[in-house]
């Protein structure tokens, strides 16, 4: 399925703040060996780019499925369409963690940390003023005094300051 623009834009931008994301977790992983903290081999960078694939893959999938979705006018096939699309997806980054947990081919925190790096990358976008979730489209709600809440009585007093001109 061909991406929309919107879901190609945003996929860009998604590619682009999980590569920063790895990078930064390798600079870090080499910070820690300096310290003897924690190993920086090829167990790390091979975890950080094969969990930053599943972590795109995770993420393109969610686009892929949001325009199936719009397409599909049953709402109870729009639903379970959904559902069936969380589902694969979950199933996708449970069976990627275990194996980073049981391949010794990769290291465990740097191959499963990268599966957070799409939600940082959001909250950076939203904090920084660069993505809002949209509004439901819908009547613009306004509050006009004069309207009386539904159950109230609404009295109008014809009062011209008590005095008349005769």
């Amino acid at each position: 399925m061909k991406l929309q623009p919107e879901s190609k834009h945003e996929m860009k931008r998604m590619t682009a703040g999980v590569s920063l994301c790895t990078a930064i977790m390798f600079v870090l992983f080499a910070a820690l060996r300096m310290v003897g903290l924690a190993p920086f081999d090829y167990r790390v960078i091979l975890g950080g780019l094969c969990g930053g694939a599943v972590a795109l893959a995770n993420f393109y999938g969610i686009c892929v499925m949001t325009q199936k979705a719009l397409a599909q006018q049953d709402e109870k096939k729009r639903r379970m369409q959904i559902q069936l699309s969380y589902n694969r997806r979950m199933l996708l980054q449970a069976a990627w963690i275990v194996v980073a947990i049981l391949v010794p081919s990769f290291q465990a925190v740097a191959s499963i940390a990268p599966l957070l790096f799409p939600r940082l990358t959001i909250y950076y976008l939203q904090i920084t003023g660069q993505y809002r979730k949209e509004q439901p489209k819908g009547e613009d709600v306004s509050v006009d005094e004069s309207v009386a809440p539904v159950g109230e009585l609404v009295v109008e007093h014809d009062d011209k300051g008590g005095e008349s001109k005769e």
